[in-house]
Parts: structure tokens; C-alpha cells; sequence
């Protein structure tokens, strides 16, 4: 028997009868159902969190948009233009925020599994703000690119003199589906800051064994048997 009146657990999370040979009560079912149920949550919020940080981080090194940009056309004094050129930017370029918000996605799925109660309702908000902030720069630049556009390196050479040229604007695919690693991540983060502190802890097994008694002296005090 445990300290609390239940059964042992076993290492697979189910609960034995107990040395006397009495069966699992109702009470000791439902609290096996209640472990299995937050363990299946747990690895729902874990896995949205490595989905979604990982969908916006491998969204990151593909191209967002593709535009032709050119010196600002006069045309007062006649002098020649020079031919537009052709640029491409990715997703870490445009939205770096986003990749940074991403990493902190991925810190949170070692975080759900390690902390307990308040320490995990902490880490699902955070990640969840993250998901949040990941949609809002990604839907921002996928709706209108072009401040962003006009914010980068490629760009500013090109606006001496007055505001660059930018046609041909090209957007893919890439600005929706970072955004919908953010969604993934924000329903992640909120499951953890909501059930998280049903969850179960860590096994013991995974928790740091006490060192080893440096001397004889240490040992005794410890309890150990020196000999």
C-alpha cells in the first residue's frame, strides 16, 4: 500500500492489487483512467508543440515572396533606368520573430514533461503567446508583404532618392502554413496551461539518483554501510 491508502503502481501506470490480495477498488480505476488520460494529453500538447514549432521553423528557409525591385522613376531629367531585379526572400528573412517565437515552442516541449502543476500552466501560456505571436507576423506578411519588403537589405540600397520601385509581387504558400504551425502551438500551450495540472509527473526513474558518499564518514551519515 501507498502512504495515501492505494494500491502500487507499476512501472506501465497500472495499479495492482495490493500484497494483502485485495482487488482495485472503483476509486483505484478511476484514478488509473484519470493517469492514463492525462498522459494521453500530455503527449497531445507535446506533440502540437513539436509540430507546430517545427512546421514554422521549416517554413522559415523557404521563399515567401518574390517581387522585382528598381531605382525610383523620375523621369524629369531623362536618364536611363536601370533594369529591375529580380529578388527572392524567405520566411527568415521576412519574419524572423517568427523563427525566434518557434524555438521557444521547441523549449516548451521539454518543459511540459519536466515541470508539474503551476510550473506547466506557466509553460502552456507561454507557448501558446508564442502561437499567437507566430499568427500574427505570418498573417501579416501574407495579407501585404510589401512593408516588410521595403524593410529589408535588398531593399534600402534601392530607395536613395526617394521610395524603391517593387513590382511583381509573387507571394507562395509558405506565410499560411507557418501560420498554421502557430495555430498548432497556440492550441498546444493552451491544453498544457489548462489540464496541465492533472497531469502526472515524471517517473522517478528519470529523476537524478543521490551521489555516491565521497568517505566512510559520509556514508554513515547518509545511513550507508561503509563496509
Amino acid at each position: 500500500m501507498t502512504p495515501d491508502g492505494r494500491p502500487p503502481t507499476s512501472p506501465t501506470g497500472t495499479r495492482h492489487a495490493d500484497p494483502a490480495g485485495r482487488p482495485p477498488t472503483s476509486a483505484d480505476r478511476q484514478g488509473s483512467q484519470a493517469d492514463r488520460q492525462g498522459r494521453r494529453e500530455r503527449g497531445l500538447a507535446v506533440l502540437g508543440c513539436l509540430l507546430g514549432s517545427g512546421l514554422v521553423l521549416a517554413c522559415g528557409g523557404a521563399t515567401w515572396v518574390s517581387a522585382r525591385i528598381g531605382a525610383p522613376h523620375s523621369g524629369q531629367d531623362g536618364s536611363a533606368v536601370a533594369a529591375p531585379l529580380a529578388v527572392h526572400w524567405t520566411g527568415n528573412r521576412l519574419a524572423s520573430a517568427a523563427t525566434a517565437l518557434a524555438l521557444l515552442g521547441l523549449a516548451a516541449v521539454v518543459a511540459i514533461v519536466a515541470t508539474r502543476r503551476i510550473g506547466r500552466t506557466v509553460v502552456g501560456l507561454l507557448a501558446a503567446a508564442a502561437g499567437i505571436g507566430v499568427v500574427y507576423v505570418t498573417a501579416r506578411i501574407g495579407l501585404d508583404p510589401l512593408p516588410a519588403l521595403r524593410r529589408t537589405d535588398e531593399v534600402r540600397p534601392f530607395a536613395v532618392g526617394g521610395q524603391a520601385s517593387i513590382t511583381d509581387i509573387h507571394r507562395t504558400a509558405g506565410p499560411w502554413l507557418a501560420m498554421l504551425g502557430g495555430v498548432l502551438l497556440t492550441a498546444a500551450g493552451a491544453l498544457a496551461a489548462a489540464r496541465g495540472r492533472r497531469w502526472p509527473v515524471m517517473s522517478g526513474r528519470y529523476q537524478a539518483r543521490d551521489a555516491r558518499p565521497v568517505d566512510a564518514w559520509d556514508a554513515i551519515e547518509r545511513g550507508h554501510d561503509p563496509t
